[in-house]
C-alpha cells in the first residue's frame, strides 16, 4: 500500500473520530458555533506545537493572505452547514452533500490540474458515490427533496469545492503544516467576527465553556491530525486520487456510531461500506 493512500485513509479515520465526538456534543445540546470556534483555535494550537517541535515552519506573507481566504471559505461553509443542522429534514440531504462533494472535487481536480484518471479510477469513484449515499442515508437510496435544506447544502458543496481545490493549488508551494496552522487560525478569526456581528449571545458564551474544553480538545486533536495527514497526502499524489478517499470517513463514522454510540444497524449501510472500500481499491490502481 502506497504512503499517500495510508495517509489519506488515516486522515479520514481521524476526521471520523473528531466528527463522532462532535455528534456526541451536539446530541447533548452543546453550542455548535462556540464549540467549533474553540475547536478551530485548538486545531491551530495543536499543529503549531507540533510544527515548533518537529518542523521548520514557513509563514510567508503570501501564505498568510491565501490562508485568510481559506479561513473565510471554511468558516462560511461551516456556518451555512450549521444552519442546515437546524432544519428537521437534514438527514435527507447529508448523503447528497457528501457524494456531490466527492464527485465535483474529483472532476474539478482533473480539469484544473490536468490530472489523469484511468477507467478503474472512474469506476472506483462511482462505487464510492453510491456507497457513501447508502451509508449516510436513513432509508437507502432516495432523491432528496428540493427544499431550503437542499439549496443550503448545495451552497456548502460549492464553497467546499473552491476550498479544497484551492488547498491543493497552494500545496504545490506551501508546507502542509504551515498551511494548516494559518488556515485554522484564520477560520477562528472569521468565526469570532461573525459571532460578534450576528450572534452576540454565542460570542458571550465563549467565556462559559470550561466544562466542555476537554471534549473539544480531544475532537480538535483528531481533527488537526486528520488535516495534517490529508495535506501531506495531497503533496504526494493527485487530488483526484486523494479526495475520493473522503468516502471512507462516512464508513468510519457509521462503524463508530454502531459500536460506541449504539445507533441502529442497517443492512444497506453495510452494503454501502463494502462499495466504498471496493471503490477505494480501484482508486488506488
Amino acid at each position: 500500500m502506497e504512503l499517500w493512500l495510508i495517509l489519506g485513509i488515516l486522515s479520514y479515520l481521524s476526521y471520523a473520530i473528531s466528527t463522532s465526538i462532535d455528534k456526541y456534543m451536539m446530541n447533548h445540546k452543546y453550542g455548535v458555533l462556540r464549540t467549533n470556534t474553540f475547536k478551530m483555535f485548538f486545531d491551530g494550537l495543536i499543529l503549531l506545537g507540533l510544527g515548533l517541535l518537529f518542523f521548520r515552519l514557513d509563514f510567508s506573507y503570501n501564505l498568510l493572505l491565501w490562508s485568510l481566504i481559506l479561513g473565510v471559505l471554511y468558516a462560511l461553509a461551516g456556518i451555512t452547514y450549521f444552519f442546515v443542522l437546524k432544519l428537521r429534514d437534514v438527514s435527507e440531504v447529508i448523503p447528497f452533500l457528501q457524494s456531490s462533494e466527492i464527485l465535483l472535487i474529483f472532476l474539478g481536480s482533473l480539469l484544473l490540474f490536468n490530472e489523469v484518471a484511468n477507467v478503474f479510477n472512474y469506476i472506483g469513484v462511482v462505487l464510492i458515490l453510491i456507497g457513501v449515499y447508502a451509508v449516510l442515508s436513513e432509508t437507502g437510496l432516495r432523491r432528496p427533496r428540493m427544499n431550503k435544506a437542499f439549496y443550503l447544502i448545495l451552497l456548502v458543496v460549492i464553497i467546499d469545492l473552491f476550498f479544497w481545490l484551492l488547498v491543493k493549488k497552494l500545496l504545490y508551494n506551501a508546507q502542509p503544516i504551515s498551511l494548516a496552522i494559518t488556515m485554522y487560525f484564520s477560520t477562528t478569526l472569521v468565526m469570532i467576527i461573525y459571532q460578534a456581528l450576528f450572534s452576540r449571545k454565542s460570542l458571550k458564551a465563549l467565556t462559559k465553556i470550561n466544562h466542555e474544553l476537554f471534549k473539544i480538545g480531544i475532537a480538535a486533536f483528531f481533527g488537526a491530525t486528520g488535516t495534517f495527514l490529508l495535506f501531506s497526502a495531497l503533496t504526494l499524489e493527485d487530488a483526484s486520487k486523494v479526495y475520493p478517499l473522503a468516502g471512507s470517513q462516512a464508513v468510519f463514522v457509521f462503524l463508530i456510531a454502531s459500536l460506541f454510540l449504539k445507533e441502529k444497524f442497517r443492512w444497506h449501510r453495510l452494503i454501502g461500506t463494502l462499495l466504498v472500500f471496493g471503490g477505494i481499491f480501484l482508486i488506488s490502481i
